[in-house]
């Protein structure tokens, strides 16, 4: 039975069922995002890109630049069907594991991680390219072969040999954001692909008796979490971010201060043009603007998980779930940091925080989930 629905999988790539237009929907609320990203990491940045830099423009030039590629890197993969990426996920997970592999060695090393490998001026984290390995071998497996993730040995076996081992690599690093989003993005899939619900017990129960092991072997981390709880009474140490954080998103008020015209960007923000993009923003246009744009957010993640139950086939289906899974977990992660309910782990905003390649991966992430889209069964404007 496997091997009849590996050979189905391959099969359909072969298939040329009648294309739809994308959904313009999806398509709208991406370039809508996109410009209001360019606009607040441009209003976020300045001041440090100015110190940093000496160029007020360095940040907002570069990622503009990524933002034209990669949107034009989108509309070509939304032309590629997406049951081809079923044939090279062996190649892509091989290629992740190598990159992740070598990274600690040949990486370079940041506020204590080593995250990135650069190629002259361009530099690219392995763990955005792992991510999307993960989701497209994800999809492969589960729809050849439904039955594996309703039984523990079959989610042992690939699924968890491959997300443990994907973890081993990524604390090398370390990088404990991307580790817990690929687990999520994981548990995710395996639950839309038939997983039973008494293996959330796993976690559920295990989760809570790691950490206060954790915390009996590291006593150093109850501090960590008291700061996590209270930035405020460390101001000048680990709680710098987080108090920060809060001060701008406090002191935007209803409406903001007027864009452009945030304080705490001014060098006291730290990375106002990264993790804390959207502090910045919340200070400059206030609760309506943010609760705007997470409006923005929630739109795209609900026309992405209604491409995946629209999807022609079990391979689109999941492959959709897994990128907007991926999207979703990513807003919220940050969002949930910038607020102080999360510590802080140095996840990223999509389509906000500047970061070229992640950028262009999203994108492309983008271009497939439009791709799916386009061999709905039902109607675009459903």
């Amino acid at each position: 039975m496997p091997a009849k629905s590996s050979r189905l999988i391959e099969s359909q790539v072969q298939e040329k069922p009648r294309r739809r237009p994308v959904d313009s929907p999806t398509l709208l609320i991406v370039l809508m995002l996109m410009a209001t990203g360019l606009i607040a990491l441009f209003t976020a940045s300045y001041s440090n890109a100015l110190y940093q830099h000496g160029d007020p423009l360095f940040f907002i030039k570069r990622q503009a630049g990524f933002a034209v590629a990669g949107l034009a890197l989108m509309w070509f993969v939304s032309g590629i069907h997406y049951r081809v990426y079923a044939r090279f996920h062996k190649v892509l997970l091989f290629v992740s594991y190598a990159l992740l592999a070598v990274t600690p060695f040949i990486g370079r090393s940041s506020k204590g991680a080593t995250r990135w490998i650069e190629f002259g001026p361009i530099g690219f984290q392995p763990s955005e390219v792992m991510k999307v390995a993960v989701i497209i071998s994800f999809a492969y497996y589960i729809s050849k072969n439904p039955a594996s993730v309703r039984t523990l040995k079959g989610l042992i076996w690939p699924y968890g040999a491959m997300l443990v081992s994907v973890a081993g690599l990524l604390v090398l690093e370390p990088h404990m954001s991307a580790t817990m989003i690929i687990f999520l993005i994981g548990g995710v899939m395996l639950f839309v692909g038939g997983m039973r619900l008494w293996v959330f017990l796993i976690p559920i129960i295990g989760g809570p008796v790691a950490f206060i092991a954790y915390l009996k072997a590291k006593p150093y981390a109850m501090d960590r979490i008291r700061v996590w709880l209270d930035p405020f009474i460390d101001l000048h140490g680990d709680g710098w971010q987080g108090a920060n954080s809060q001060v701008a998103i406090g002191s935007g008020g209803l409406f903001g201060l007027g864009l452009g015209n945030g304080r705490q960007k001014h060098l006291y923000l730290p990375e106002p043009q990264n993790d804390f993009v959207f502090s910045a923003f919340c200070e400059e246009l206030g609760l309506i603007g943010a609760i705007l744009v997470m409006l923005l957010f929630a739109y795209l993640i609900f026309r992405g998980f209604y491409i995946a139950r629209s999807s022609r086939d079990k391979f689109g289906c999941l492959l959709a779930t897994g990128i907007t899974a991926k999207l979703a977990i990513q807003t919220l992660m940050n969002l949930c940091v910038i607020t102080g309910i999360f510590p802080v782990t140095g996840a990223s905003l999509p389509f906000f925080s500047y970061g070229g390649t992640a950028l262009l991966m999203q994108l492309a992430e983008i271009g497939i989930l439009l791709n799916i889209s386009r061999f709905m069964t039902v109607d675009n404007t459903g």
